[in-house]
């Protein structure tokens, strides 16, 4: 046994593992101290307050109440806006789940206000379309503004390098989907 313990190769081994393990150990707390950086910007937890979940919620809550005042106006039967209405409540669901449904339905979203921006409107439909999109814009700039979607891209491409990639799968790290780009 003692032999076993002083052979030149058995060292190595042992030194090159303890090496191996700290990398993951230092490097896994590095990945995940950013990882909790990007969740506090996108819960609001910096110094804008921005939370980016409220946001996309507020962008599918106008986006629905776009497709109520267009259906007066324009058949809105084979938009894939229409399946928004299947889903439930946003308050209920994971942030990925809420993120994918804004990214989904956004490109229709557009699309369909400038539809709309074509058509005459009665004075108070115009007014509630105008407040509509506002509300979307707005949401839409306090994303870009809090950050979060620069901070996820940044955090995404680190994990693309193999080495990073293999201490997150290793840790349990995943990939932030950002939110409001088309």
């Amino acid at each position: 046994m003692n032999d076993l313990l002083y052979n030149k190769k058995t060292a190595y081994v042992t030194l090159f593992l303890m090496v191996l393990i700290s990398i993951f150990i230092i490097g896994g707390n590095d990945i995940r101290r950013e990882q909790l950086r990007i969740l506090d910007v996108m819960n609001g937890y910096n110094e804008l307050g921005i939370n980016v979940v409220d946001e996309s919620q507020i962008i599918l809550a106008n986006s629905s109440n776009l497709l109520v005042v267009a259906s007066r106006y324009v058949s809105t039967s084979g938009s894939r806006l229409v399946e928004m209405r299947q889903f439930g409540d946003p308050d209920a669901e994971e942030w990925e789940n809420i993120f994918g449904r804004v990214d989904e339905f956004m490109p229709d979203v557009h699309q369909l206000i400038d539809e709309l921006a074509t058509l005459d409107i009665e004075p108070r439909s115009d007014e509630q379309l105008t407040e509509i999109e506002i509300n979307i814009y707005q949401a839409l700039r306090r994303i870009r503004l809090s950050g979060y979607n620069d901070a996820a891209h940044n955090f995404n491409r680190v994990l693309r390098n193999p080495y990073t990639g293999m201490i997150a799968a290793v840790r349990g790290i995943s990939s932030f989907r950002t939110v409001g780009e088309w």
